[in-house]
């Protein structure tokens, strides 16, 4: 399944009308209410809601994820680096109202090694993730097979490199058991280096095959 990572309200028409299965709302850069968005959403399409840190407070993040959870949300996305009651809150919020966590774990620099990126994916479910995720920025071949491996661990999960050398990783996800895979829309800005765009994705998988 092909997730669709938008930015900006503007972005859903377009992704709607190509029929996407499932959004990530990035509450972040889209700095919109949750009620007007899922307004515009079909209850069909399953949302993974996310509001990354950096441009607003704690407490204003999670009302955000809170209304996200209350509006249907089918995904919470909560940083792995959270701190430890931001997590509960929202986390045991999340589980009340039967929406799924995910715990993340990114990083732009580099992909770490293979055991450290175990020893990151063990944390996420210890933490109680229904999905872990992992993104890391990727600059060689080892770093791709670092990643990949992990879908050999047991655990529902979605992992993907970014930049233009994680790519493969994008295609690969799916094939390899992955919940999904994310891409951009069709206008305006992707939210992670190397994403493809849900209509050149889709065409890939349709070329591929099902997984």
């Amino acid at each position: 399944m092909i997730c669709v990572s938008i930015a900006g309200s503007e972005q859903l028409p377009e992704i709607l009308r190509l029929r996407a299965d499932m959004l990530e709302l990035r509450f972040d850069l889209i700095r919109e209410e949750p009620k007007m968005l899922f307004s515009l959403i079909p209850a069909s399409v399953r949302v993974v809601a996310t509001c990354r840190p950096g441009n607003m407070d704690d407490t204003e993040r999670m009302d955000l994820l809170k209304a996200s959870v209350d509006r249907g949300a089918a995904f919470l996305d909560l940083e792995i680096e959270s701190s430890p009651g931001y997590f509960r809150e929202l986390a045991g919020y999340a589980v009340e109202q039967g929406c799924q966590v995910i715990v993340s774990y990114h990083n732009h620099e580099l992909t770490p090694g293979g055991d450290q990126l175990k020893a990151i994916l063990e944390k996420a479910y210890q933490m109680g993730a229904s999905v872990a995720k992992i993104a890391t920025q990727v600059h060689s071949r080892e770093d791709i097979g670092n990643l990949l491996s992990l879908y050999e661990l047991p655990g529902r999960k979605v992992v993907i490199g970014m930049g233009e050398r994680g790519r493969i990783t994008r295609v690969a996800a799916p094939y390899l058991g992955a919940e999904f895979t994310f891409a951009a829309p069709e206008e305006g800005p992707g939210t992670a280096p190397g994403q493809l765009t849900y209509r050149r994705l889709k065409k890939i998988f349709q070329t591929i095959g099902p997984a």
